[in-house]
């Protein structure tokens, strides 16, 4: 181990929350995309579980990717 593993910043964690559940993923697969009100596009991402799943995005999107 060196001093600068301890001394600097953790690393950023990666991942989105899924479209479907609401929950962290890490793996996120992308299920499609939408508008939000004209400001621009959003992607629709869902956990590996929900993939195949269809129906609504029940995530509350308040930026554009």
């Amino acid at each position: 181990m060196t001093r600068d593993a301890l001394t600097n910043a953790p690393p950023t964690e990666s991942g989105t929350h899924c479209c479907h559940c609401g929950r962290w993923t890490t793996a996120p697969v992308v299920l499609g995309y939408g508008s939000v009100s004209g400001t621009g596009f959003i992607t629709h991402r869902v956990c590996p579980h929900h993939a195949g799943a269809s129906g609504p995005c029940t995530a509350d999107h308040h930026t554009t990717d």
